[in-house]
């Protein structure tokens, strides 16, 4: 997937969190991992924590430092 604000190819990954902890992306097809939170890779700093578990798959773009994912609100 292309980025929509600079054309450049974004990473496709997972958003993940377990409501204990902060909220991750990690890029790939599996979740963030014990190694990566304890080195601090991929923490979302602009989410707001919940208690429930979630996995999310998102697309990053480096460059823009924006994502993007499928919702669907009921």
């Amino acid at each position: 997937m292309n980025c929509p604000y600079c054309e450049k190819e974004m990473k496709k990954g997972i958003i993940s969190g377990d409501g204990r902890s902060r909220v991750y992306w990690k890029s790939g097809e599996k979740r963030t991992n014990f190694k990566d939170k304890l080195g601090g890779t991929g923490i979302l700093k602009a989410v707001k924590y919940s208690l429930a578990v979630f996995e999310i798959e998102a697309y990053y773009c480096p460059k823009c430092k924006k994502m993007i994912f499928d919702t669907e609100v009921s």
